[in-house]
């Protein structure tokens, strides 16, 4: 119980660090702010552009589409806000930095995270938090307990899912040192996710269901809110966060022993 109350203060400190490195540049964060809202206003109006001329995507009509995209933008956006320091694992283990982190008393992983905060991306999950509600409303779905309940659900397995997913292929850093290419890919296919994945060939369905699960973290949660799945996905998707997530700490704790500092 000691140990997880200093966490809780430790994470509060680094929160509390984020927000003054945020208001530190004030300037920076406006530019920030607006360039993020700029660009997940261009893929949304792509994915909208693109159903409202083709009248769908398969059996997807249009509030099903933006449903599905808000789901992914929100976990997307939970990421960059609390869990994006996953990216700086390369850079850390190529300078040594990583040395700072393994002579501290707390978990390195949490150090890791609590480098910083994306604050500004607060912003994107209230935005497509609102795509969700205008989605459901045009849907027909009324947010009952049941809905509810299935939203924390995902929104808490989808994450792990998610930065499970980056911090994997991040964690070969430690043995490729400067393989964060790689890592890049994997968020490039990402937007796969976007898309309703029943319009794409079974392979690449297989692909991002088996291989990396970026199906769970919008097409298939959004097929159940749409009626389009049935319960098995309520079921399936805490499996693959659990899968994912014990994945990304076996490869991390491996990664981690297997780090020998630059040598400087």
């Amino acid at each position: 119980m000691r140990r997880l109350w200093f966490y809780v203060r430790l994470w509060k400190g680094y929160m509390r660090i984020g927000l003054l490195m945020l208001v530190q540049y004030p300037a920076d964060t406006v530019i920030w702010l607006v360039s993020m809202v700029l660009r997940e206003a261009s893929g949304f109006l792509g994915v909208v552009t693109i159903a409202n001329v083709a009248g769908g995507l398969g059996n997807w009509n249009l509030y099903e589409i933006c449903l599905l995209f808000g789901l992914c933008a929100v976990v997307e956006a939970i990421g960059q806000a609390f869990f994006d320091c996953v990216w700086e694992i390369s850079g850390s283990v190529r300078k040594g930095t990583m040395d700072v982190i393994l002579v501290r008393p707390a978990a390195p992983f949490i150090q890791l995270l609590g480098r910083r905060f994306h604050y500004p991306a607060l912003l994107s999950i209230i935005i497509y938090g609102a795509v969700i509600v205008w989605s459901l409303a045009h849907l027909h779905i009324v947010p009952g307990v049941g809905t509810l309940l299935f939203l924390i659900e995902y929104i808490v397995c989808a994450t792990v899912i998610n930065s499970g997913i980056y911090t994997i292929f991040n964690s070969f850093n430690f043995w490729i040192v400067q393989g964060e290419d790689m890592a890049v890919l994997v968020q490039t296919c990402r937007e796969f996710a976007k898309y309703p994945l029943a319009v794409f060939p079974v392979l690449i369905r297989g692909f991002f269901t088996f291989i990396i699960p970026f199906g769970f973290v919008g097409f298939y949660p959004a097929a159940f809110l749409a009626g389009k799945a049935g319960m098995e996905v309520v079921f399936t998707l805490p499996m693959c966060a659990c899968a994912v997530g014990l994945a990304a700490a076996f490869i991390w704790k491996k990664g981690l022993g297997s780090y020998d500092s630059t040598g400087t």
